[in-house]
């Protein structure tokens, strides 16, 4: 059926984790759509809610402003040297905090939360600020430390002292947190005060306390019951010297548990912003040019269910388009019942692109060709309602 005004359509997936990338969901969308109405206009516009692939999903889209990803050499969580990729433009720069300390470089039987550090973040910051990079965006999330952000601060000048007056070492570690009696910050790095930073935080734990950054993310960081306490007892001591230096109680606040509580360390030294990571990256992607020009918006990811509409990447496209009056519907993995809460959050339909039982190995390798089927499906059904 040919349409007298061609559709617009933007579709705004999210990654298909262990099948397919962002980029290459939308792909298989748009194959799809183009195969049931040839004349569909659509924007490809691949998501992320701010966490691991952060750097993947905006690479593209964001080279037509300038940006290009670049590789340096920082330390990483156990003090090594690590190699970590940005995305960097005359003026600004997007950051994975996980690719300088990421939980996901280490070997699972061989972690000690206790022995990380953010110093190679701060290293990162210093090295954008000196090169006059001033507008930072960075991803929150999948990070091997717990420190509360304290490496990243002495990388920025910051200076640690104990009970005794001695100068905590560099790197100072996430064991080092029970230590600390005084922070000096009359050093920090001068050019911070024009640094603006937005984070991409989806948490909302608090730096300590039973759903602090410890008792949530340390265990799986590589902390034992005595490990968990002795960093909780740390982590307390280190939130009360910071509410006696800046006179104010940050560690509540939405995010700063984030990243083994770097967030915290971000609200109190560099006074981060924190936003919802889909908010971050559709603005970075100027999403809303795409959706203005849409009749409707096409999200997705592996499975949407009741956490979807919890700051995930599907329900912010949605809700952004709502703003518009343009429709949104999810072709995802699959759903369950609790998905139909997302018809609160402008997801009109929701399909499963497993179109008979199969296992999950099955869907994941052949989930491009599932993705376009179920598109090439759901297209057909537009038109004719059209």
């Amino acid at each position: 059926m040919k349409l007298n005004k061609p559709l617009v359509v933007t579709i705004a997936m999210d990654s298909f984790k262990g099948s397919l990338s962002a980029k290459k969901a939308g792909e298989a969308i748009c194959s799809g759509i183009k195969k049931a109405c040839p004349e569909t206009i659509t924007f490809n516009v691949p998501i992320s809610d701010g966490g691991e692939g952060l750097l993947t999903s905006l690479e593209d889209l964001l080279k037509d402003k300038g940006f290009e990803r670049r590789t340096a050499e920082f330390t990483g969580a156990y003090g090594e040297k690590n190699k970590a990729s940005f995305l960097c433009s005359q003026d600004a720069a997007i950051l994975e905090m996980a690719e300088v300390c990421g939980l996901y470089k280490y070997d699972k039987n061989k972690l000690n939360v206790l022995n990380t550090t953010t110093y190679g973040l701060g290293e990162l910051i210093a090295y954008l600020l000196d090169r006059g990079i001033y507008k930072i965006t960075m991803g929150l999330g999948g990070s091997a430390t717990c420190d509360g952000g304290v490496g990243l601060a002495q990388a920025l000048g910051a200076k640690f002292y104990d009970c005794n007056n001695n100068l905590i070492k560099v790197p100072i570690l996430s064991r080092d947190l029970p230590s600390i009696a005084y922070i000096n910050i009359d050093e920090l790095n001068p050019k911070l005060k024009n640094l603006q930073l937005s984070c991409c935080c989806d948490v909302k734990n608090p730096m300590t306390g039973k759903n602090g950054a410890t008792y949530v993310f340390a265990r799986q960081k590589g902390a034992d019951e005595h490990g968990l306490a002795f960093l909780e007892q740390g982590m307390k001591n280190y939130v009360n010297v910071l509410n006696e230096i800046f006179k104010e109680d940050l560690s509540l606040k939405d995010g700063a548990g984030a990243a083994g509580a770097l967030g915290g360390g971000l609200l109190y030294f560099l006074k981060a912003k924190m936003r919802l990571g889909i908010e971050n990256v559709l603005d970075l992607l100027d999403f809303d040019s795409y959706i203005k020009k849409s009749d409707f918006l096409i999200v997705g990811e592996g499975k949407t269910d009741a956490q979807t509409a919890n700051g995930k990447a599907p329900s912010g496209a949605a809700l952004r388009a709502q703003k518009y009056g343009v429709p949104a519907i999810a072709i995802s993995g699959g759903f369950d019942k609790s998905a139909n809460e997302l018809s609160n959050y402008n997801i009109k339909a929701l399909f499963s692109i497993c179109h008979y039982p199969m296992s999950l190995d099955e869907a994941m390798k052949t989930a491009y060709d599932l993705l376009e089927e179920s598109a090439f499906n759901a297209m057909k059904a537009i038109v004719l309602l059209r």
